[in-house]
This record gives C-alpha cells, structure tokens and sequence, in this order.
C-alpha cells in the first residue's frame, strides 16, 4: 500500500485530530489510551515499532535482547525494560523502567479497513507525579511519538529526527504542545477527574514541554 509523503507542518494538526484518547482508573494505576490509524499494513508499523532500524528513524536507538523475555535499552533517553510479550504484527507488552520508576505499555495492532489501527496503552502508578501533572505527562509525549511515526510512514526518505526538531522550536510546534494538552485535560475530564486539577495539571504538563517551568 503506498503512503503519501507528509512533514511535521503538514501532519501535525492531523495527528491530533486524528487520534483518540482516554484515561481510565485500573486499581492503583491509570491506564493512558491512545488510538490511531495509518495507512499501511500491520507489518510496516510493526517493523518501524520493534525493530533497531525502524525505532531509531522515529523514536529512539534501541538495543538489547529484542524477544520476548529480553531485556531492551533505549540510548537516548536510558529508559530499559523487559519485552514481556511478543506476538509479531499484533501485541507487544514491556516494562517502562525510568529514573527508578516502573509502569508499563502495551501496544496492539488491528485491521482498519485498508489500514492498520494502532492501539497504545501506557499504565502508570497513581503518585505524586501523576498528581502534579495527570496524563497529559504521558500523553503528550505519545502524541509526539505517533506524529513522528505517521511521519517515518509516510516517507521513507524523511530524515524524521531533524524534522521534528526544526518543528518544535516553531510557533506551529509549541501550538501541537498547547492543543495537545487541552485534549488529554478533555480525555482526563471524562473520566471523572476534579475539573481544576484537570485543568491545572494539564497546564503545568504544556509549561514543561514549552520549557517554561
């Protein structure tokens, strides 16, 4: 299936428009939902999510032992963990170990008409940290994370890690920060939160990102 090249300019208000998102409570962790669909096959986005090439063109170098039962490292960021689950072309489940803090994420992958719909789940501890900045601290950061991966999807010649750092220091990308934050406060809303903690913590997540806090 051929896909349509797209740049961070171009494909950032779709990205946001174009993916769902939901907070829900699970015992003591908050489950953070995002949803969306590309154009592609299952294998193509499988590829680009679980493979050192394909995360190092959208995400990050990643390293280790990637099967399940493994252990991977991400280089950039040093966040490590172990692959728990590995089906190919539909689910992968990991740890998320950073800075001595543990959640976890479960990405799955299902038909979507021509396409193929990407489902991730990020669980989290119920702490201080999600008090002060709820899920939009989550969220954001995938929300990023899927417009670079619409971006490594749509144009294999793209060079994604320069385009997306132009586009953070324009008006354009502190705009996707703003919007992106005002989405995960609605999302935080619906699932029962205190409207000025939603609010707040919303506000602080957007501050953070922009470097104003």
């Amino acid at each position: 299936m051929e896909t349509k090249p797209v740049s961070p300019a171009g494909a950032s208000t779709e990205s946001l428009e174009n993916v769902t998102r939901s907070v829900a409570r699970d015992g003591t962790s908050y489950v953070v939902t995002l949803e969306r669909t590309f154009p592609t096959s299952a294998e193509a986005v499988w590829t680009s999510c679980t493979t050192p090439e394909g995360l190092s063109r959208w995400f990050e170098p990643a390293d280790g032992e990637l099967a399940e039962g493994g252990r991977y490292r991400l280089t950039a960021s040093g966040t490590s963990g172990t692959i728990e689950h590995c089906q190919p072309h539909t689910e992968l489940r990991v740890t998320w170990e950073y800075d001595g803090d543990v959640s976890r994420v479960r990405l799955t992958l299902d038909p979507a008409g021509p396409g193929t719909r990407l489902t991730l789940h990020h669980t989290v501890p119920d702490n201080e940290h999600w008090a002060q900045y709820g899920p939009a601290a989550t969220g954001i950061g995938w929300d990023g994370a899927l417009l670079a991966l619409a971006l490594a999807l749509g144009d294999s010649g793209t060079d994604v890690q320069a385009a997306l750092s132009a586009f953070n220091d324009t008006a354009e990308g502190k705009r996707f920060i703003e919007s992106a934050a005002d989405r995960w406060c609605t999302a935080h809303l619906s699932a029962g939160a205190d409207p000025d903690d939603a609010h707040h913590s919303a506000a602080r997540t957007a501050s953070f990102y922009l470097g104003d806090e």
